[in-house]
């Protein structure tokens, strides 16, 4: 891992996160927070729709599982973002258990996809003289304070349940079997991960300076920026403005953006809500409203949510800017709505002067 922090910051900031745990979290995404263990979106899918240069690639840092993914399609200098300053450790932590660890010692301390109990000391041990010091330290720190029990630190420091793993297989295909598994080993190690501590709307002062890429992969930031009781078509334009003036310039000519993914959504559900939006503007039920009257539940049973209002201002904004395409991607089994399916909206750079602006079909 590129740029890891020095010891001192490690010891920081593991201090910092126990002092969390010991303060109760707060669920709101900050520079201290909980960790993701895995990836619920369909990565493999949408990274194969993209373009085939990879080599330079920019993506989110969370479970890490995009920067395999973008690995395994080539990319050589991978750059991973999260608000989440000691995602850094987390991140650093799978790549070294990825480039190190046989198949079935990285499944149980990894991604644990039948008792959901991760980061085994163990197999942590096992790994220990390969990670570089200061992930080293930080981790070391976490287990002492845990009592070394991986069950409790495991519950503690990560937001995505146990039941994710054995879902997520549906659309983490790097550790299917043997083959695929040691095939994406050489490739992550062979890849250089550099870390951006950042929110979004602050990724132009923080972005490498002198550094262009080839793809750009949002994953599902963009539910986070415009979710809840807050869900606007303001907050969508915010966002696509952003990709535009911002993001977009840092893409290769040849290159392409994942700018969004969208969970249970299709174009049949993009159809429904603007039809229902029509009949009801203000009818669609907010996440977190939904057992607050009958008539919210029945909205979000039939998919008239926030989250999928949100979707639909989204694409309405990226229409009128850039050709986009929906690709249809897996679904692990999340979101609302009567969709069978996932999509990723992808903005591919080099149509933009030449395709009109609208949803590629």
């Amino acid at each position: 891992m590129v740029n890891l922090p020095s010891i001192l910051e490690a010891e920081r900031d593991a201090n910092e996160i126990i002092k969390r745990v010991m303060t109760g979290w707060d669920g709101e995404f900050s520079e201290y927070s909980r960790f993701y263990h895995i990836a619920t979106e369909d990565s493999h899918s949408y990274v194969n729709a993209m373009g085939p240069d990879f080599t330079t690639t920019f993506t989110v840092g969370s479970s890490g599982d995009q920067g395999i993914e973008c690995s395994l399609k080539g990319a050589k200098d991978v750059y991973l973002f999260d608000i989440n300053r000691v995602d850094i450790y987390f991140l650093s932590l799978r790549k070294c258990a990825l480039s190190t660890l046989k198949r079935k010692d990285f499944l149980e301390f990894m991604i644990a996809e039948d008792t959901g109990y991760i980061m085994n000391y163990q197999l942590f041990q096992k790994l220990s003289p390969a990670l570089p010091i200061p992930t080293r330290i930080f981790w070391e720190k976490i287990y002492r304070f845990f009592k070394y029990n991986h069950l409790v630190m495991g519950e503690e420091l990560f937001r995505s349940p146990w039941k994710h793993a054995r879902k997520a297989r549906v659309v983490n295909g790097y550790y299917a079997n043997n083959k695929v598994y040691y095939e994406t080993q050489e490739k992550v190690k062979n890849s250089r991960w550099h870390f951006i501590a950042s929110d979004f709307y602050s990724l132009d002062k923080n972005m490498p300076e002198g550094v262009d890429f080839d793809a750009m992969i949002l994953s599902n930031i963009y539910e986070y920026l415009n979710f809840g009781f807050d869900t606007s078509a303001e907050n969508a334009k915010k966002y696509v403005d952003f990709i535009k003036n911002i993001l977009l310039p840092r893409v290769k000519e040849n290159g392409t953006c994942m700018g969004a993914y969208l969970c249970s959504y299709d174009e049949k559900v993009d159809q429904f809500i603007g039809d229902k939006l029509k009949d009801k503007p203000n009818g669609w039920a907010p996440s977190e409203a939904i057992l607050f009257g009958v008539e919210n539940f029945k909205n979000y049973m039939i998919g008239y949510t926030g989250q999928n209002v949100s979707y639909y201002y989204l694409l309405r904004e990226l229409e009128k800017k850039f050709p986009v395409k929906l690709v249809r991607t897996n679904a692990a089994g999340y979101g609302q709505s009567f969709a069978d399916c996932d999509s990723a909206v992808i903005i591919p750079k080099q149509k933009i002067l030449t395709t009109q602006p609208g949803i590629i079909k």
